[in-house]
């Protein structure tokens, strides 16, 4: 019985550590009021979708809130899969357009 009761928290523990698997479609309402790991439930179709290629600072700024950090040709943006640490959506701007070039994620 002993055994049983171990492995079902082993099972348990295992469970509640692994990373968050979940991906949704890209809301600006859900990414500006979620926290984020809701962020990091989307990011991948934001990414993947190119959905911020060519947009400018403003666009961004309207999609996405205001950075977390940002420079004269970045915008980052924290999000978190459930692991230790979160990750930074990393949005590149073309120095001569101000248009998004580049949508990298970074840790």
């Amino acid at each position: 019985m002993n055994k049983i009761v171990l492995l079902f928290y082993l099972i348990l523990l295992c469970a509640s550590c692994s990373p968050n698997t979940k991906t949704e479609k890209f809301s600006t309402e859900k990414w500006k009021s979620g926290s984020q790991l809701e962020r990091g439930n989307m990011v991948t179709d934001l990414v993947e979708n190119n959905v911020l290629i060519g947009k400018s600072k403003i666009e961004v700024t309207n999609l996405l809130g205001i950075p977390k950090d940002s420079s004269k040709t970045n915008y980052l943006y924290l999000v978190d899969f459930g692991y230790m640490t979160p990750f930074y959506l990393d949005i590149e701007f073309d120095s001569t357009t101000k248009k998004v070039q580049k949508v990298i994620l970074n840790d």
